[in-house]
C-alpha cells in the first residue's frame, strides 16, 4: 500500500495528539483543523453574485474537504449582498464568514490565499490585477475580459506575480 503525504500527516498527528493529551494541550475542537492545516487554502469570495449562489459555492464546498480549501469571507461593495453572502456560505460550511466592505480591505488583512472572482463580466479583468497584485490565486470565469488590453495586463500581472 503506497503511503502518501496526507496519510503520513495523519499519523503524525495522531501519534503527536497523543503526547500532547498527556499534557492537557489540545481539545477536541481544534484537532479537527489540525491536519494539514498549514496546507489549507484560505479562500474569499470577490463578489456575492447569483452565479456564485447558484454553483460556485455549492460546487466548492462538495470539493473543499478533497482539496482542503475554505471559504473565509465574502467582499463586496454592496452591504446586502456582503451580508447575504456570509449567511449563504456560513449556512453551507456551518462557519462565521468575515465580511470585507472591498477588495482593497480583503487583501490587506492577508487572511486569504486565494479568491473566487464573481463579480460582473466586465471586471473580471480588473479584479484579477487586483488579485495578482496582492499575490493571491484567483478563479475567474469566462469572458476574461472584454478587452485585448484588459486581457494583456491581466496576463503581465499574473505572470509577474506568479499567482495561478
Amino acid at each position: 500500500m503506497k503511503n502518501t503525504r496526507r496519510d503520513f500527516i495523519k499519523k503524525t498527528t495522531l501519534a503527536s495528539e497523543g503526547l500532547a493529551m498527556g499534557i492537557g494541550c489540545t481539545s477536541a475542537k481544534s484537532y479537527n483543523r489540525i491536519i494539514g492545516s498549514n496546507d489549507r487554502v484560505r479562500v474569499g469570495i470577490v463578489g456575492f453574485s447569483n452565479r456564485c449562489k447558484g454553483s460556485l459555492i455549492t460546487a466548492f464546498h462538495e470539493n473543499s474537504k478533497a482539496q482542503n480549501c475554505e471559504i473565509v469571507g465574502v467582499s463586496d461593495i454592496w452591504n446586502r449582498r456582503r451580508e447575504e453572502g456570509a449567511a449563504f456560505v456560513k449556512e453551507k460550511t456551518g462557519r462565521e464568514m468575515k465580511v470585507w466592505r472591498n477588495n482593497e480591505e480583503m487583501y490587506d488583512k492577508n487572511e486569504i490565499d486565494a479568491v473566487i472572482i464573481s463579480t460582473a463580466d466586465f471586471q473580471h479583468a480588473l479584479h484579477t490585477v487586483q488579485a495578482a497584485n496582492a499575490k493571491k490565486d484567483a478563479y475567474v470565469e469566462k469572458p476574461f475580459a472584454e478587452t485585448m488590453e484588459d486581457s494583456r495586463a491581466c496576463i503581465k500581472a499574473v505572470k509577474e506575480s506568479g499567482i495561478v
